[in-house]
């Protein structure tokens, strides 16, 4: 991934915090494996995203993207502005 970042990874981070138990002190570039999000957390967080931004995002391409910054600027690559 290399397009332009349109979308704030701290809103990314924020829904993160807001509907998953992930710790306080997590960052933009915290990798989803160290918080222990699976597959079926990725899908959960992709159908939030779909909601809230009006793309459809897969799971799969949050576990590639990463980080809350890498989803961001997937978002991003998918016209999501923010």
């Amino acid at each position: 991934m290399t397009g332009r970042v349109t979308l704030d990874p701290e809103a990314v981070l924020d829904l993160l915090k807001t509907h998953f138990d992930v710790p306080a002190d997590t960052g933009v570039d915290t990798r989803f494996e160290s918080l222990d999000l699976d597959s079926l957390v990725l899908i959960e967080l992709s159908v939030i995203l779909a909601k809230r931004y009006g793309v459809e995002v897969a799971g799969d391409e949050l576990a590639a993207a990463g980080t809350p910054a890498g989803t961001a600027e997937l978002l991003s690559e998918k016209g999501v502005t923010g």
